[in-house]
């Protein structure tokens, strides 16, 4: 059973949120694993001077957010981690986020109509000069940035694009209410970050990225693509499976 003085609240914001920020930390790390059983609501509540109805709003949130799961009469326990498909799964990196206990912030940097230059307009099966609606944008956790974001969306299908306003709202949310599609394709690659891409995301040229870049589609049309880019030493992917996935 995970022990409960591995649970230390860090004083900011709300008691349910600090509750979740640290029982999340250590299913994150590992420390805790799936399977394994939490102390009950009682212990909680005891150990962390606080109300039993506050450690059981935390729980019921992080049930809800699919970390943890409840079983009557038997209590508490770590979650088995989505299949490995879940890596690349499109998400909303507002709701992803917090839910891994972190806070979120956004802003956008470019938020542009413009025509496909040929190397676009290749990847979205558009003529050049097609009409585009261009985002950059940067995604951070705890104010540290853990994505940017290249968007290319296909005005032709998604005129309202040019005026959803992605100074306010990532275009990844967006999209997702949106944008029905059929098919999506990643490409995943790891690149050193040059001068530029090193000053968008804060870390030193040359240091390690992972790219994910997806494309997502309406039977053979191309809605939109995107390139987006972590620094390496601030993402990691961790999966569980078993040889029958």
């Amino acid at each position: 059973m995970p022990q409960i003085e591995a649970i230390e609240l860090d004083g900011r914001g709300p008691v349910y949120d600090q509750i979740k920020r640290a029982v999340t930390a250590q299913i994150r790390s590992g420390a805790w694993k799936p399977g394994d059983r939490l102390p009950s609501e009682a212990d909680l509540s005891q150990s962390l001077a606080t109300a039993r109805m506050t450690v059981n709003r935390a729980l019921r949130e992080l049930t809800e957010e699919g970390l943890l799961v409840r079983r009557r009469r038997a209590g508490t326990f770590v979650a088995q981690p989505d299949a490995p498909a879940a890596l690349l799964k499109i998400v909303d990196m507002a709701k992803a986020i917090p839910a891994r206990g972190q806070a979120y912030g956004y802003v956008c940097e470019t938020d542009d109509t413009v025509p496909a230059s040929p190397g676009i307009a290749r990847a979205m099966r558009l003529p050049p000069g097609a009409r585009l609606q261009h985002v950059e944008c940067l995604h951070t956790a705890d104010g540290e940035i853990v994505e940017f974001e290249e968007r290319w969306i296909n005005l032709a299908l998604l005129p309202g694009a040019a005026q959803a306003g992605f100074h306010t709202e990532g275009p990844g949310g967006w999209l997702l209410r949106a944008a029905p599609w059929t098919e999506a394709e990643h490409t995943v690659s790891a690149i050193n970050a040059d001068t530029e891409l090193a000053r968008r995301l804060g870390v030193e040229p040359g240091a390690a990225c992972l790219v994910l870049e997806r494309r997502t589609f309406q039977g053979q049309d191309v809605v939109t693509y995107a390139r987006l880019t972590h620094p390496g030493s601030r993402h990691s992917m961790t999966e569980r499976f078993s040889p029958q996935g």
